[in-house]
């Protein structure tokens, strides 16, 4: 790869570089590539060629090793600043999910204690509606049984407590009858007792 002051980006396939990750190693890598080609033209022995070439193979593999593992912590260190910039993010964002949590405990303490209340008004309704379902079936039961049987004395026990109710309220219309006529019988005695002529 050739950047714009004509010097090679050296870049192996496994390693990837652009002309914005040349470092100084390229730079000497390229002027010792171009000052050993121009050396090695002016050497006309091949036991020197040879020298040359060994040495310049053996440095540039030095340059490149070098410029490979500039090149890998160069890169680590931008996936660990991604790394670090996520984790900031992330951290954050729960920072801002807490500070909602906190916020919202109230909320759902009062949301917890009216439906706890809902439920106990449900239950409470439930038990209250079985309640009067079990009474009404007894009141009939009752009815049935005394229009079945009309002369048979009823006992009523404390499982009778539908029939209970309405006897109690037959014998409380005959309390009030006699209530009343007692306060008239009292009120004739009373003007009665006002015509007698009192005794010496």
């Amino acid at each position: 790869v050739a950047s714009s002051c004509s010097v090679e980006v050296w870049c192996p396939k496994e390693l990837k570089r652009s002309s914005r990750d040349i470092t100084e190693l390229d730079v000497v890598l390229a002027e010792f590539e171009k000052i050993a080609a121009n050396y090695r033209q002016r050497i006309d022995s091949n036991v020197c060629r040879k020298a040359i070439d060994s040495f310049c193979l053996a440095f540039k593999d030095q340059i490149t090793d070098l410029i490979a593992e500039i090149q890998e912590l160069k890169n680590t260190k931008k996936k660990n600043a991604k790394v670090i910039t996520d984790i900031k993010k992330k951290r954050q964002r729960l920072l801002q999910l807490r500070e909602e949590q906190i916020g919202a405990e109230p909320r759902l303490s009062q949301l917890q204690r009216e439906y706890a209340e809902v439920q106990e008004r449900k239950s409470s309704l439930r038990q209250a509606t079985e309640l009067l379902s079990d009474i009404k079936e007894l009141q009939q039961d009752c009815f049935n049984y005394r229009e079945e049987n009309p002369k048979t004395r009823v006992v009523y026990g404390t499982s009778s407590l539908p029939a209970l109710l309405v006897e109690s309220r037959r014998i409380l219309r005959a309390e009030r009858h006699f209530q009343n006529i007692n306060v008239k019988l009292e009120k004739a005695l009373a003007a009665r007792r006002g015509k007698l002529p009192e005794k010496d």
